[in-house]
């Protein structure tokens, strides 16, 4: 029997709901930009303002600073709880999280490859910061729980719990010397970070503390609090320099770059900017008709981004009347090295140009970089890079020529172009001639396995369609490929089928047969053939339907005829169906024919062939027809090969899922006498 399978246990994700309230800003000087994502917990500029970062519940997004363009999404499922905090370091290359699942994890940027991940805590991480040019990562727990760890081994330097009661806000100085930590107790405490000691107690509000921050110099620190107010302090004396009245709570304080301003997110729908000089409001975004939770401003001094309570989206609003100074960070003048453009698809592109027989193609491939790629723009268009370098699009094609330009840029401003032409030739096909055609045949047969049960006729049946192929219809040796026993290893397998990328031509026509074991995993829906070498339970060494699909894909041919004589093969089929025309050879085609459906099939008796491969050899043999469509082989075969009382399994005809089948069929000419 040619048959495998697998179950495997797997997990649901939890999807929370959210209300959907629409709001709207109106407020001086604010031209927004609005990103479509509910329910943020936690959102930041990079240090270096290349970039945005978005945390929803568990998941991460990374934008283009400044727009809507989403470049990646980290993978969600690192942290199982919401993401309530977010910190970079200096230079924009590493990211923490702390999250409601009690731990903190460390990232690269803008790969978003998980570093580190630093635990210990018995609450929720609420704040994160670096310290000390990233040589320390600090971690606060709701609890008032403070550790501070090194950040390369992951080794925990102390822990400090000096609060009675929660505890709700965490910043750090620039330079990383000292932290401040301030909650229900109403007092800011500010520890020096090497060693843990409490350098400073601020008897501040009446109320919680709910939010601290450093200027960029680390001489003063903001702090807003549940009594409605803001206050500045001078650090090293400990001494309030000024008390801004809010009459509603502050969710969050931030610095301006340049240190000129603080700005707040106030309970009452609004955010203030206030001159740290004297103390004036310097510009009000406000009828946001609900609290502001959480902001960000961007280090070149542009934006203010920020979320709000009930909000179905994240708003970034013009602050530029602020003239804000913007930081200049420096690229790595090292990075010389422009960024890597492999493209997939469409394969064979030679001299800057290829051909292809399709209205919309799906332009595939992957960019590259070591220091992180930036953005991809095609023909002009802002293009999604997927975490591992990939990126698709469907593009629409003309009749004729089709230019495509793609410039790729790193994090260090380092640009690649590719420019290339697809050329699209007119579907209809009117210059193919079938009986004069170049058929391919590409045949794999395996009886001895070496893990896996040997079977009885898979070789004979390869044999046999070879040669009724070869001496009665317009097939020739040269055109043969076949890999038998032991040369029907996953490499030569995958190898062998990928040549035919290159070797068959735009009006050649491809015929593949498969005759061995087969495997299902109905976890992933995917089917595999079994290689000669695979191990049982190992999808890794099989040849999955995924990949075969993938290279036939690329193979330009007029007609592709796909059998497979395995278990669960049916698989690789779809459920469209056509009749036959006179003319239907002319419209390029990609059918399959399989021995079963998701089911296993039988290997017949020793000696014979499988009740599939015998009506297969026996129609190509006995008809009489001297050219047919391959529909009415498959009907022949699915008819009888069903009625058979030995058999026990239903053959599936059709044209295959997704290859740019075009309506048409293959037509298979005897050869003359």
């Amino acid at each position: 029997m040619r048959f495998g399978t697998k179950i495997k246990k797997y997990f649901l994700l939890t999807i929370s709901l959210v209300i959907l309230v629409w709001l709207e800003v109106k407020s001086q000087d604010a031209q927004n930009v609005n990103i479509p994502v509910r329910g943020a917990t936690a959102i930041g500029f990079t240090t270096d303002n290349q970039y945005f970062v978005i945390a929803k519940g568990a998941s991460i997004y990374l934008y283009n600073a400044g727009n809507d363009t989403r470049l990646k999404s980290f993978d969600g499922t690192l942290h199982t709880k919401d993401v309530l905090d977010i910190s970079f370091n200096k230079n924009s290359t590493l990211m923490l999280t702390g999250s409601a699942d009690k731990s903190t994890k460390l990232w690269s940027l803008p790969d978003g490859k998980i570093l580190a991940s630093y635990k210990g805590h018995t609450s929720p991480v609420i704040a994160v910061r670096f310290a000390q040019g990233d040589r320390f990562v600090i971690t606060l727990g709701e609890d008032g729980t403070v550790k501070v760890f090194n950040r390369e081994d992951v080794k925990e330097l102390y822990t400090k719990k000096n609060f009675e009661k929660p505890v709700r806000a965490l910043d750090a100085t620039a330079d990383g010397k000292y932290f401040a930590v301030g909650g229900g107790d109403r007092i800011i405490k500010i520890y020096e970070t090497t060693s843990g000691t409490i350098i400073k107690k601020l008897e501040a509000h009446t109320g919680w503390v709910r939010t601290l921050a450093f200027s960029p110099d680390g001489k003063t620190l903001a702090s807003g609090g549940d009594d409605k107010m803001i206050y500045l302090w001078d650090v090293e004396s400990a001494t309030k320099t000024k008390a801004l009245d809010q009459r509603g709570w502050i969710y969050d304080l931030e610095f301006s770059q340049d240190g000129k301003y603080i700005g707040a997110a106030l309970e009452k729908s609004a955010i203030h900017f206030y001159n740290v000089n004297s103390g004036n409001i310097s510009l009000k975004l406000e009828n946001i008709r609900s609290a502001v939770m959480k902001i960000s401003i961007s280090p070149a001094g542009q934006q203010v981004a920020y979320t709000y309570e009930y909000g179905t989206d994240i708003k970034l609003a013009n602050i530029s009347s602020l003239n804000i100074t913007p930081v200049v960070h420096f690229k790595d003048t090292k990075d010389t090295s422009a960024p890597l453009i492999l493209v997939s698809n469409p394969a064979n592109i030679i001299d800057n140009k290829v051909v292809v027989y399709k209205d919309i193609l799906d332009l595939r491939g992957i960019v590259t970089d070591e220091s992180g790629v930036r953005s991809l723009k095609i023909n002009n268009i802002e293009t999604i890079v997927r975490q591992n370098g990939n990126f698709v699009i469907n593009k629409e094609l003309a009749i004729g020529d089709n230019y495509i330009n793609m410039e790729v840029t790193d994090v260090n401003g380092n640009i690649a172009l590719k420019k290339f032409i697809i050329v699209r030739k007119n579907m209809e096909g009117e210059e193919y001639v079938g009986v004069t055609a170049v058929n391919h045949l590409f045949v794999v047969s395996i009886n001895n396995y070496t893990h896996w049960p040997k079977l009885n006729n898979a070789v004979k049946d390869g044999n046999d369609l070879v040669s009724s192929l070869l001496t009665k219809y317009t097939f020739e040796f040269s055109n043969l490929t076949v890999l038998k026993d032991e040369q029907a290893t996953r490499t030569n397998i995958y190898n062998g089928l990928r040549r035919l990328i290159e070797k068959v031509g735009s009006k050649d026509n491809l015929v593949i047969y498969f005759s061995g074991h087969g495997y299902f995993d109905p976890l992933l829906n995917e089917g595999y053939w079994i290689p000669k070498e695979a191990n049982t339970n190992s999808t890794g060494e099989y040849v999955s339907n995924t990949d075969i699909l993938k290279i036939l894909n690329a193979i330009n041919s007029q007609h592709t005829f796909l059998i497979a004589d395995a278990c669960f093969s049916g698989a690789l089929f779809s459920d469209n169906r056509r009749g036959y025309t006179d003319q239907v050879e002319k419209f390029r085609s990609r059918w399959g024919l399989a021995s079963g459906r998701l089911e296993a099939v039988s290997d017949g008796a020793i000696g014979s062939n499988s009740p599939f491969a015998k009506r297969l050899i026996q129609f190509l043999n006995e008809t009489e027809k001297d050219k047919f469509a391959i529909s009415e082989l498959i009907q022949y075969v699915k008819t009888l090969v069903a009625e058979d009382p030995d058999s026990n399994q239903t053959p599936v005809g059709n044209p295959l899922k997704a290859l740019g089948d075009e309506g048409g069929e293959m037509v298979l000419y005897k050869k003359k006498k």
